[in-house]
Protein backbone atom coordinates (compact mmCIF):
# COMPACT_ATOMS: atom_id res chain seq x y z
CA UNK A 1 0.00 0.00 0.00
CA UNK A 2 1.05 3.51 -1.18
CA UNK A 3 1.82 6.53 1.10
CA UNK A 4 -0.98 8.23 -0.59
CA UNK A 5 -3.04 5.18 -0.02
CA UNK A 6 -2.41 5.19 3.99
CA UNK A 7 -3.07 8.62 4.62
CA UNK A 8 -6.20 8.81 2.42
CA UNK A 9 -7.61 5.85 4.34
CA UNK A 10 -6.51 6.71 7.10
CA UNK A 11 -8.27 10.08 6.78
CA UNK A 12 -11.32 8.44 5.95
CA UNK A 13 -11.23 6.39 9.33
CA UNK A 14 -10.91 9.49 11.12
CA UNK A 15 -13.67 11.36 9.41
CA UNK A 16 -16.05 8.62 9.71
CA UNK A 17 -15.21 8.84 13.49
CA UNK A 18 -16.02 12.31 13.76
CA UNK A 19 -19.23 12.32 11.40
CA UNK A 20 -20.08 9.82 14.10
CA UNK A 21 -18.85 11.44 17.23
CA UNK A 22 -20.50 14.57 16.21
CA UNK A 23 -23.97 13.46 14.85
CA UNK A 24 -25.16 14.64 18.30
CA UNK A 25 -24.88 18.01 17.66
CA UNK A 26 -27.16 17.80 14.27
CA UNK A 27 -30.20 18.81 16.31
CA UNK A 28 -27.92 21.14 18.51
CA UNK A 29 -29.20 24.44 19.25
CA UNK A 30 -25.57 25.65 19.21
CA UNK A 31 -25.96 26.64 15.52
CA UNK A 32 -22.15 26.25 15.02
CA UNK A 33 -21.49 22.68 16.59
CA UNK A 34 -24.91 21.86 14.38
CA UNK A 35 -23.42 23.24 11.01
CA UNK A 36 -20.15 21.32 11.62
CA UNK A 37 -22.11 18.29 12.01
CA UNK A 38 -23.50 18.30 9.32
CA UNK A 39 -20.07 19.07 7.31
CA UNK A 40 -18.72 15.85 8.44
CA UNK A 41 -21.86 13.78 7.94
CA UNK A 42 -22.02 15.32 4.19
CA UNK A 43 -17.69 14.84 3.96
CA UNK A 44 -18.15 11.15 5.15
CA UNK A 45 -21.08 10.39 3.00
CA UNK A 46 -19.10 11.84 0.06
CA UNK A 47 -15.82 10.61 1.18
CA UNK A 48 -17.57 7.10 1.23
CA UNK A 49 -18.99 6.64 -2.05
CA UNK A 50 -15.97 8.19 -3.80
CA UNK A 51 -13.88 5.21 -2.13
CA UNK A 52 -16.43 2.93 -3.31
CA UNK A 53 -15.76 4.02 -6.88
CA UNK A 54 -12.35 4.01 -6.98
CA UNK A 55 -12.28 0.30 -5.79
CA UNK A 56 -14.84 -0.25 -8.57
CA UNK A 57 -12.59 1.31 -11.29
CA UNK A 58 -15.35 3.90 -11.71
CA UNK A 59 -14.49 8.01 -12.01
CA UNK A 60 -15.26 9.83 -9.14
CA UNK A 61 -13.89 13.30 -9.84
CA UNK A 62 -17.40 14.36 -9.95
CA UNK A 63 -17.72 14.12 -5.87
CA UNK A 64 -14.53 16.69 -6.34
CA UNK A 65 -17.67 19.26 -7.15
CA UNK A 66 -20.35 18.07 -4.52
CA UNK A 67 -17.64 18.03 -2.03
CA UNK A 68 -16.67 22.10 -2.95
CA UNK A 69 -20.20 23.01 -3.35
CA UNK A 70 -21.17 21.34 0.28
CA UNK A 71 -17.60 22.46 2.16
CA UNK A 72 -18.16 25.59 0.84
CA UNK A 73 -21.66 26.19 1.88
CA UNK A 74 -21.55 24.41 5.39
CA UNK A 75 -18.65 26.26 6.57
CA UNK A 76 -19.51 29.71 5.37
CA UNK A 77 -22.57 28.66 7.82
CA UNK A 78 -20.82 27.22 10.57
CA UNK A 79 -18.50 30.88 10.83
CA UNK A 80 -21.65 32.51 10.40
CA UNK A 81 -22.56 30.89 13.26
CA UNK A 82 -19.24 31.71 15.57
CA UNK A 83 -19.09 35.47 13.98
CA UNK A 84 -20.93 37.27 16.82
CA UNK A 85 -20.48 40.57 14.56
CA UNK A 86 -23.30 41.55 12.25
CA UNK A 87 -21.36 43.31 9.76
CA UNK A 88 -19.33 39.99 9.58
CA UNK A 89 -22.30 38.14 9.16
CA UNK A 90 -23.81 39.73 6.96
CA UNK A 91 -20.56 39.78 4.62
CA UNK A 92 -20.69 36.30 5.06
CA UNK A 93 -24.06 35.35 3.73
CA UNK A 94 -23.74 38.10 0.54
CA UNK A 95 -20.21 36.19 -0.24
CA UNK A 96 -22.15 32.93 0.57
CA UNK A 97 -24.92 34.44 -2.51
CA UNK A 98 -22.48 35.36 -4.95
CA UNK A 99 -20.23 32.37 -5.27
CA UNK A 100 -23.03 30.23 -4.73
CA UNK A 101 -24.54 31.89 -7.73
CA UNK A 102 -21.11 32.01 -9.66
CA UNK A 103 -20.68 28.15 -9.24
CA UNK A 104 -24.26 27.30 -10.23
CA UNK A 105 -23.77 29.47 -13.69
CA UNK A 106 -20.21 28.47 -14.26
CA UNK A 107 -21.49 24.19 -14.12
CA UNK A 108 -24.39 25.30 -15.88
CA UNK A 109 -22.71 27.21 -18.63
CA UNK A 110 -20.14 24.26 -18.78
CA UNK A 111 -21.49 21.27 -17.67
CA UNK A 112 -18.77 19.14 -18.04
CA UNK A 113 -16.63 20.92 -15.71
CA UNK A 114 -18.67 19.03 -13.16
CA UNK A 115 -16.35 15.98 -14.13
CA UNK A 116 -13.26 17.74 -13.88
CA UNK A 117 -11.48 19.73 -11.36
CA UNK A 118 -12.90 23.12 -10.66
CA UNK A 119 -9.40 24.45 -9.57
CA UNK A 120 -10.87 28.04 -9.64
CA UNK A 121 -13.55 27.22 -7.61
CA UNK A 122 -11.68 25.70 -4.94
CA UNK A 123 -9.01 28.41 -5.08
CA UNK A 124 -11.65 31.05 -4.79
CA UNK A 125 -13.80 29.28 -2.26
CA UNK A 126 -11.00 27.57 0.12
CA UNK A 127 -9.57 31.54 0.26
CA UNK A 128 -12.93 32.91 1.18
CA UNK A 129 -13.24 30.49 4.26
CA UNK A 130 -9.77 31.06 4.57
CA UNK A 131 -10.26 34.91 5.02
CA UNK A 132 -13.55 33.96 7.38
CA UNK A 133 -10.53 31.70 9.59
CA UNK A 134 -8.45 34.71 9.73
CA UNK A 135 -11.01 37.30 10.66
CA UNK A 136 -12.20 35.07 13.33
CA UNK A 137 -8.68 34.59 15.10
CA UNK A 138 -7.90 38.22 15.04
CA UNK A 139 -11.10 39.75 16.48
CA UNK A 140 -11.27 36.81 19.01
CA UNK A 141 -7.89 35.90 20.01
CA UNK A 142 -8.36 37.90 23.26
CA UNK A 143 -11.67 35.67 24.24
CA UNK A 144 -10.16 32.67 26.76
CA UNK A 145 -13.00 30.77 25.71
CA UNK A 146 -12.97 30.99 22.03
CA UNK A 147 -15.16 28.30 20.27
CA UNK A 148 -14.31 25.44 18.25
CA UNK A 149 -10.77 27.42 17.84
CA UNK A 150 -8.76 23.34 17.22
CA UNK A 151 -11.61 23.24 14.17
CA UNK A 152 -10.96 26.92 13.18
CA UNK A 153 -6.86 26.16 13.02
CA UNK A 154 -7.33 22.55 11.42
CA UNK A 155 -9.40 24.12 8.85
CA UNK A 156 -6.94 27.17 8.28
CA UNK A 157 -4.00 24.61 7.83
CA UNK A 158 -6.02 21.80 5.47
CA UNK A 159 -7.31 24.97 3.73
CA UNK A 160 -3.87 26.29 3.46
CA UNK A 161 -2.69 22.87 1.68
CA UNK A 162 -5.32 22.91 -0.78
CA UNK A 163 -4.54 26.25 -2.19
CA UNK A 164 -0.86 25.41 -2.30
CA UNK A 165 -1.77 22.26 -4.47
CA UNK A 166 -4.61 23.43 -6.88
CA UNK A 167 -2.80 26.40 -7.53
CA UNK A 168 0.25 25.13 -8.54
CA UNK A 169 -1.64 23.12 -11.06
CA UNK A 170 -3.65 26.55 -12.19
CA UNK A 171 -0.36 28.00 -13.18
CA UNK A 172 0.33 25.40 -15.04
CA UNK A 173 3.45 24.47 -14.07
CA UNK A 174 5.15 21.18 -15.78
CA UNK A 175 6.26 18.65 -12.92
CA UNK A 176 7.94 15.83 -12.44
CA UNK A 177 5.70 13.37 -11.61
CA UNK A 178 7.84 12.30 -8.56
CA UNK A 179 6.78 15.89 -7.26
CA UNK A 180 3.31 15.93 -8.39
CA UNK A 181 2.80 12.25 -6.60
CA UNK A 182 4.54 13.82 -2.93
CA UNK A 183 2.40 17.44 -3.43
CA UNK A 184 -0.75 14.71 -3.23
CA UNK A 185 0.72 12.90 -0.46
CA UNK A 186 1.15 16.01 1.48
CA UNK A 187 -2.59 16.91 0.77
CA UNK A 188 -3.87 13.65 2.06
CA UNK A 189 -1.69 14.10 4.97
CA UNK A 190 -2.71 17.79 5.51
CA UNK A 191 -6.37 16.10 5.67
CA UNK A 192 -5.55 13.47 7.86
CA UNK A 193 -3.83 15.94 10.43
CA UNK A 194 -7.56 18.53 9.85
CA UNK A 195 -9.53 15.27 10.86
CA UNK A 196 -7.45 14.52 14.15
CA UNK A 197 -7.70 17.88 15.18
CA UNK A 198 -11.35 17.89 14.63
CA UNK A 199 -10.96 14.36 16.84
CA UNK A 200 -9.03 16.50 19.58
CA UNK A 201 -11.50 19.48 19.60
CA UNK A 202 -14.40 16.78 20.84
CA UNK A 203 -12.37 15.20 23.17
CA UNK A 204 -10.74 18.85 24.27
CA UNK A 205 -14.90 20.04 24.98
CA UNK A 206 -15.86 16.27 26.22
CA UNK A 207 -13.48 17.40 28.98
CA UNK A 208 -14.29 20.34 29.56
CA UNK A 209 -17.71 19.86 30.12
CA UNK A 210 -16.65 17.09 32.60
CA UNK A 211 -15.36 19.49 34.95
CA UNK A 212 -17.63 22.20 33.89
CA UNK A 213 -20.48 19.16 35.39
CA UNK A 214 -18.23 18.37 38.54
CA UNK A 215 -17.81 21.84 39.62
CA UNK A 216 -21.28 22.44 39.86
Amino acid sequence: MSLLEIFSYSSTVVLLLNAVLYSKFIISKDCAYRYLSIYLLLMAINQVIGTILFELEITNIFLANTYLVAQFLMLSLFYYAIFEGKKQRKLILIALAIISTILGVQYAWTPQLFFEYNTIGIIVTSSVLILYSIIYFFHYISDSELKLYLVNSGILIYLLGTILLFSIANIGLKLDSDIEIALWILNAFIYLVFQIIITTQWFHDLRKNNISNKSM
